[in-house]
């Protein structure tokens, strides 16, 4: 068995855990996040109801350059956003779902086809007969987002 830090340079992995203290430092870890962004990436999203994860989200799109205003799917499932580079992005909410052919269902094979997609999947926990998470060939980014004393703790693990 390799140790942590030896498997982790082999496969790649990049984690962070960064303190956010209020909305807008939220927005902006995210607007960073988005800039870096190039096609290609999935981020599953993972937090409490109310933990900040719209929040990040707008920041991501920022970063990406959409002006349009970004809303949580809750009700939608899916929004799609168009990226001036003539990108897209997809954001997920699967909350409500329960199956991995509700995702299918709504174009999710399709779109891992596009090689401008950036995918933000909300729920991943959600879809309780398949893990989502193992896609091989694509960039993996895991965020959970907790709150503490009033603080967002986001830690972001790259694949």
């Amino acid at each position: 068995m390799f140790p942590a830090a030896a498997l982790a340079l082999a496969c790649k992995i990049i984690m962070r855990k960064i303190l956010s203290n209020s909305v807008e430092e939220t927005q902006k870890i995210g607007q960073k996040m988005g800039e870096r962004f190039k096609g290609g990436e999935i981020i599953f999203l993972s937090g409490i109801l109310g933990a900040g994860k719209t929040e990040l989200i707008r920041g991501i799109a920022k970063g990406l350059g959409i002006k349009s205003r970004i809303t949580s799917p809750t009700f939608n499932i899916l929004r799609v956003y168009d990226i001036p580079n003539g990108g897209k992005l997809y954001h997920f909410d699967c909350y409500r779902l329960k199956k991995y052919s509700d995702l299918i269902e709504l174009g999710w094979e399709e779109i891992l086809t596009d090689p401008n997609f950036i995918i933000v999947l909300e729920w991943p926990e959600c879809i309780a007969d398949k893990d989502v998470t193992e896609i091989a060939e694509k960039k993996i980014v895991f965020i959970e987002i907790k709150i503490e004393n009033n603080k967002r703790f986001i830690k972001i693990d790259e694949r």
